[in-house]
């Protein structure tokens, strides 16, 4: 992939501003990938629409791994559809340091691997879990691990 590639994927995103200035280390703590996870480089892609409410799932915050999610709410009621339309109001962006990105490891899931292990607890950022691919724009490659650093374009 480079720079300006268009891609359909699905999976956990964030908002850039998480990432943006950090190096390759420090968003593998970020997002909660082990130590390593980054050593060839990832790839940042940037949605180029906001999901709809059916495209993706509350992902929570990244100090708890998505295999671990779970929408209980602390046992309080919620109107999941509302909460949706809230966030795709509100907080969804696909333009500004607070648009949605996808970091894309350019070593891919290990199926040999635990999920406990592959995906530790990561430092608090928050993720939704697109369920379907969207339209997405490469806009970052870091390759120089552990100290090259993601800047938004």
């Amino acid at each position: 992939m480079k720079i300006h590639d268009e891609e359909k994927i699905k999976g956990c995103i964030t908002k850039e501003i998480c990432l943006s200035g950090r190096t390759l280390s420090e968003i593998e703590r970020i997002l909660g990938f082990h130590k390593g996870r980054l050593a060839k480089g990832m790839v940042v892609l940037a949605l180029t629409r906001k999901p709809k409410a059916n495209e993706f799932e509350f992902g929570g915050y990244t100090q708890v791994a998505s295999h671990h999610f779970e929408e209980n709410y602390g046992g309080v009621a919620l109107d999941e559809s509302k909460a949706k339309e809230n966030i795709i109001k509100n907080v969804f962006k696909t333009h500004g340091p607070n648009r949605l990105v996808k970091v894309l490891p350019n070593i891919r899931h290990d199926l040999a691997m635990s999920d406990d292990h592959q995906y530790p607890p990561g430092l608090g950022v928050p993720q939704w879990n697109l369920t379907k691919e969207i339209e997405m724009k490469v806009v970052g490659i870091v390759n120089e691990y552990p100290d090259g650093r993601y800047y938004r374009r």
